[in-house]
């Protein structure tokens, strides 16, 4: 096997590797979710776009009746409401729901006193598919509400309005003015009471609350209380199966992360009452609620997935988490930390409670190497606050650790072409006899000192980076959003220049620039490095395939790639050749050094004289 193939070879492996990873069995594999044909994924919001907006917004719409709750209207709360409050002859006060509203430079968040209730989070540094600032709440009752066990049912008190213990309504913090508390009462008795209080910062996602539970033993039912995020999270990607690929519940208990998926199914429970529970979340592709208990863990979690269909092949999945926390005196506090906001690594992980294991890094083996590549490129973005520019210096970067791997690629490359006469010679001389063949050539590359893999083996042992940098190019949300220049102006998206009216097997409908540059970098590379005619026709399908596949991946991804391309055509454009022998020679034999003789067999050959 001659060089050219191992390096097609190599390339190829990592084609398929990426190819894989974007294809629908993967997504199957990995996400255990549904996935629509190739052109249905590519049209979700590009065709039809008003009415997909408008399908979503009467989902998202809070009075509006989900198809998936049957039999559980607003009359049916009630009346569960009214009975258990008449069986434990509970005296509540009917009071006027309240909405406070915490405007901070991260967010703007709106608290309601019925639950209570996160029902609205807009961040201000992300925008959803509208181009609007983001708003993360799906449903806006149920989100860090309570719920007790009793006898045959469920206490949630998400259905009762707390008394405002606060006087504004409108908090606004600032460096000036960094933290604010508001507090929330329910008095079910004389004797029974539920405070909860929330205090919020100015350069935080999160949120603290302290829950203060007296004189409910003998109204609960068991040994726990929940404290729940029953609303979901909005979808904040145009390509809404992309983003609900990655829509999933977690929980980490003692040791473990727990995953739970709908799994292709309409909804599904999970979760287990022995549990050790550290926090628990929802998540979509960049965006996480989660509820962090910090004065004890939980025993216990609650998963509820649902899934809305938008149209046939086009669906959005609600997740719901009830933590379970221990509740054995007459008197309990809690304390919790609710994270809701972006899934940025440090960000997460500067929580200590490891938030960012629900984060998708790739296999355990990839995983330091992506964690590596991230944090390379933000730290370049601290110095130069453009991606683009930071994909550019990082492609050099990259290059020049790699060099010597490259180096020895491009060596054995032009060793095994200066090979190739003699090659040639042998395979005219056992073309009968492939056997022999085989072995006289094995023995060519000894006598010559060259290593057959000596050009393939590098390109090999560059895939787990390549990989590890798909992964963080399509996953991380710090190149969310972010432009580079002119029509690029997201980096974690497509560069779409205009869409055609029909969609191509593989390539899709966009129509992108930087997959076609590639394609023309890669065929220009091909040229440089395959010299046998009968190769000819690799030459052209190589970049052709590329070009298809990358059609449809992140412009940061492909610009990554089309620039390692151009510099990898520099670099043997450019560098000496130092592959042993002359230019347009034949490689000189290699000297093989004579084993040291041996004592017995200098006192043979003595004998024999």
């Amino acid at each position: 096997m001659d060089i050219d193939k191992n390096t097609i070879i190599g390339l190829l492996l990592i084609g398929l590797v990426i190819a894989f990873t974007y294809s629908d069995f993967y997504k199957r594999l990995v996400f255990q979710g549904e996935v629509p044909p190739p052109s249905t994924q590519q049209k979700l919001v590009q065709e039809e776009p008003e009415a997909a907006s408008q399908s979503i917004q009467e989902i998202q719409t809070p009075e509006t009746k989900s198809p998936v709750r049957k039999g559980k209207s607003i009359d049916k709360k009630e009346f569960l409401k009214q009975s258990i409050i008449q069986d434990f002859n509970l005296q509540v006060t009917e009071v006027e729901e309240r909405r406070i509203t915490i405007d901070t430079p991260l967010y703007s968040g709106v608290i309601s006193s019925k639950g209570p209730s996160v029902q609205e989070w807009t961040l201000k540094k992300y925008f959803g598919p509208d181009s609007l600032p983001f708003q993360m709440v799906l449903e806006k009752y149920g989100n860090i509400s309570l719920s007790f066990p009793i006898q045959g049912d469920t206490l949630y008190l998400q259905d009762f309005i707390f008394e405002y213990t606060g006087f504004s309504d409108r908090i606004e913090l600032n460096e000036s003015n960094p933290t604010a508390e508001i507090g929330f009462r329910l008095r079910l008795a004389e004797d029974k009471v539920i405070e909860q209080t929330l205090r919020f910062y100015y350069d935080k996602y999160s949120f603290d609350m302290k829950v203060h539970i007296s004189g409910l033993k003998d109204i609960v039912d068991g040994f726990n209380y929940g404290v729940n995020w029953a609303g979901g999270l909005r979808n904040s990607e145009a390509n809404i199966v992309e983003d609900m690929n990655y829509s999933k519940a977690y929980a980490l208990t003692a040791e473990d992360i727990e995953e739970f998926d709908l799994k292709g199914k309409d909804s599904a429970v999970g979760g287990a009452d022995d549990w050790i529970i550290r926090w628990g979340a929802i998540r979509t592709k960049y965006f996480t609620a989660a509820i962090i208990p910090t004065s004890q863990t939980g025993n216990g979690i609650k998963f509820v997935g649902e899934k809305f269909v938008l149209a046939p092949e086009r669906f959005l999945k609600k997740y719901s988490i009830e933590l379970r926390m221990p509740y054995v005196r007459q008197r309990t506090e809690d304390d919790f930390i609710v994270y809701i906001g972006p899934l940025e690594y440090y960000t997460v992980k500067s929580y200590g409670v490891q938030l960012e294991r629900m984060m998708n890094f790739g296999w355990k083996i990839i995983r330091p190497i992506s964690k590596l590549v991230l944090w390379s490129l933000v730290h370049l973005y601290s110095i130069i606050p453009n991606y683009g520019l930071v994909i550019i210096i990082f492609s050099i970067l990259v290059k020049i650790v790699l060099y010597p791997l490259t180096k020895k690629s491009y060596q054995s490359m032009k060793e095994m072409q200066k090979l190739q006469p003699e090659l040639e010679k042998l395979r005219e001389k056992y073309k009968d006899d492939p056997q022999k063949l085989s072995a006289e050539t094995m023995q060519l590359y000894r006598e010559y000192g060259i290593n057959p893999l000596g050009g393939c083996l590098p390109v090999i042992l560059q895939m787990p980076l390549l990989y590890a940098l798909f992964i963080v190019f399509r996953s991380t949300i710090e190149l969310r959003g972010a432009p580079f220049f002119g029509w690029i102006k997201d980096l974690s998206a497509p560069d779409t220049v205009f869409t055609l009216p029909f969609s191509i097997p593989l390539y899709g409908s966009g129509v992108n620039v930087l997959p076609i540059v590639m394609g023309a970098t890669m065929l220009w590379q091909q040229k440089m490095t395959m010299k046998d005619p009968k190769q000819k026709m690799l030459v052209y399908m190589m970049p052709i395939f590329f070009t298809l596949i990358f059609n449809n991946f992140p412009s940061g991804l492909t610009l990554y790639y089309t620039l390692f391309n151009v510099f990898s055509i520099i670099q043997q454009k450019f560098i000496p050749d130092d592959s042993h022998g002359e230019p347009g020679k034949p490689l000189p034999k290699k000297k093989r050094s004579r084993r040291p003789k041996s004592r017995i067999e200098m006192m043979r050959q003595l004998r024999g004289r």
